[in-house]
């Protein structure tokens, strides 16, 4: 990487990124439906639900759609999880990229932690995946994810967690980075996560987040590739049925060979799919130079159109 940045992670929560250059205000809305009832926004419905957390589509005080990632009850008060959402808004708000989701605000309902972002309608990379992708498609869409992570790799920043669900797609059909709950900075004088733990999704994890539990840019890369790799060919490369299988394969398996059709796509697959980070393509500006010489990288985000079924 060629410059560093590591902001002090007490500063983050108070990052403010307003959506229309002016201070947001505040007007109680009643809740309906059940949903939660949140100042200054009208809730309309939820869009996702994970294991912790619910996202609801809303509209604040000017109408327009936001989405709310909202933590469930019982866990703010939990340090780590606190201390994730906290990330979750601080470091996006830090990112200046277009394909890095945009935050506007962390607030706390009834003594739990909220996130107002940007609402993105066009679903997630997995969707596409499952309808299937054109190649030149593949790699538009793996290019506009490099970008995100170049963003965030020359700000001193890692990912932890790239998979087809964290690369959202606005309507427009630009890819766009989520979720930074496990992100950190790439200096940060944090303890890794438990020999064998593995923090993040482990089918898409690079074998030593399972060895020694860091963050780091050449792991973005790890699991961007295994997402390239998904979208060429439709499955993962390393599909083992249980956790110990998809570790073993990440940590030993040679990496799969395309099909004949797809050959010219294996350098860059092996590039991102080395098993040792040091022999690995370092960053997300190191992915863009390898794609710009196997295609010419289109200049802007391909139309929607381009995302036809093979």
């Amino acid at each position: 990487m060629t410059q560093s940045f590591a902001p002090d992670h007490s500063t983050l929560l108070d990052h403010r990124r307003p959506r229309r250059g002016h201070a947001v205000s505040r007007r109680p809305h009643a809740g309906t439906g059940g949903l939660p009832c949140v100042a200054g926004y009208h809730l309309l419905g939820k869009v996702g639900e994970g294991r912790l957390a619910t996202v609801y589509l809303a509209q604040d005080i000017d109408g327009a759609e936001v989405a709310l990632k909202m933590l469930r009850p019982g866990h703010a008060d939990k340090a780590a999880r606190a201390a994730a959402f906290t990330r979750e808004f601080g470091i996006p708000a830090a990112i200046q990229s277009r394909h890095v989701v945009k935050v506007f605000e962390q607030l706390a309902v009834d003594g739990d932690c909220a996130i107002a972002m940007e609402y993105l309608g066009g679903g997630d990379v997995g969707r596409l995946i499952a309808g299937g992708l054109v190649p030149d498609a593949a790699l538009v869409l793996a290019r506009q994810a490099a970008l995100a992570l170049d963003a965030l790799h020359l700000r001193g920043f890692a990912h932890g967690d790239v998979k087809p669900a964290n690369l959202m797609l606005r309507t427009s059909g630009e890819v766009v980075l989520v979720d930074f709950g496990t992100a950190r900075a790439c200096d940060a004088a944090e303890p890794a996560a438990p020999a064998g733990v593995v923090v993040g999704t482990p089918r898409y994890a690079a074998p030593e987040r399972s060895q020694l539990g860091t963050v780091a840019p050449a792991a973005d890369v790890y699991s961007l590739g295994v997402v390239l790799f998904e979208m060429l060919c439709g499955r993962p490369p390393f599909p083992g049925q249980t956790l110990l299988e998809v570790l073993s394969q990440h940590l030993m398996a040679p990496v799969p060979r395309l099909p004949a059709a797809l050959a010219r796509f294996q350098p860059l697959v092996d590039a991102m799919l080395c098993k040792q980070p040091h022999d690995r393509l370092q960053d997300g500006r190191a992915v863009l130079g390898q794609i710009e010489l196997l295609t010419g990288a289109p200049a802007h985000p391909a139309p929607m159109g381009a995302f036809a079924s093979r």
